[in-house]
């Protein structure tokens, strides 16, 4: 299993300003707030930036169930954006529907403070190994 801790790393999350939070259920969510950076010319929330959100969240589900010498790129995304949203905190979660050798298919959500559900997304991810 990839850490989630080691994703946390890069430069995008940092530049997005995502961070995850372990929920009381044991789920990880991906964490982003709003601010003025991430908001396109009608003061709503880019949708780009939902989309980043969408495909992290995933992307942490899929980390959790791949081996140490496993790496994972999403190849295929497709989301539905049910709301606008101007400001406050957003929450991403993931889930895996299908693991196999070489593909993962997974869903995510993208939630509001009020657990407002504001889109949701299924992606395709390739599994690789690792050059160690």
């Amino acid at each position: 299993m990839v850490r989630v801790a080691d994703l946390e790393t890069g430069n995008y999350w940092k530049h997005m300003g995502m961070t995850t939070v372990v929920g009381d259920d044991g789920i990880i969510r991906v964490q982003l707030t709003i601010n003025e950076n991430l908001l396109q010319f009608y003061g709503n929330v880019h949708g780009g930036v939902i989309a980043s959100l969408i495909d992290t969240a995933i992307a942490v589900a899929v980390n959790q169930q791949l081996d140490p010498d496993e790496g994972a790129s999403t190849v295929e995304l497709k989301i539905n954006y049910l709301r606008p949203i101007s400001k406050g905190t957003l929450w991403g979660e993931g889930k895996v529907v299908q693991k196999g050798k070489s593909i993962v298919v997974a869903q995510g959500e993208i939630k509001d403070e009020a657990g407002q559900l504001l889109a949701i997304g299924t992606a395709t991810f390739m599994v690789r190994q690792l050059a160690r």
